[in-house]
């Protein structure tokens, strides 16, 4: 039997012009991914700690199905857990968290051209079908 391990993890990087907060969720199987936009100056601590305090419930995470044969997190040591965070720091971004907004914006792309195409099509129709009234209004009579 397995503990469920919660971890949380906000990376900062610059996507040329803008810096960008990817925020890494992982709670037992579920691992959520999240894409926010800081701006294009450096973001204060003030700017994190206000988001993460105040607008935190604003945050929409994209769920990814972890695969069953991956590795399950252990409870990390703190000095252990420094480590790895400078080792983040120096590789960047993880291409798991890449991955996952990726596909999260091509899911979101793709059901917004599908609502649009919908909706297009209902526009067409309602034209066809005022045509249509138009049409036999004229020939009603006077």
């Amino acid at each position: 039997m397995h503990q469920n391990s919660n971890s949380l993890s906000l990376t900062i990087i610059f996507d040329q012009p803008f810096y960008v907060g990817i925020f890494e969720r992982r709670t037992g199987d579920i691992y959520e991914v999240s894409k926010i936009n800081l701006g294009t100056s450096e973001p204060r601590d003030s700017l994190i700690y206000e988001l993460l305090i105040e607008n935190w419930h604003h945050v929409r995470f994209n769920t990814v199905n972890i695969a069953n044969n991956e590795r399950i997190q252990k409870k990390v040591n703190p000095k252990r857990m420094q480590r790895l965070a400078k080792k983040a720091l120096k590789s960047g971004l993880s291409t798991k968290a890449q991955e996952a907004v990726k596909l999260a914006q091509t899911t979101t792309k793709l059901e917004k051209k599908k609502h649009k195409s919908l909706r297009n099509q209902e526009i067409k129709e309602q034209r066809y079908l005022l045509s249509q009234q138009k049409k036999s209004e004229k020939h009603r009579g006077h």
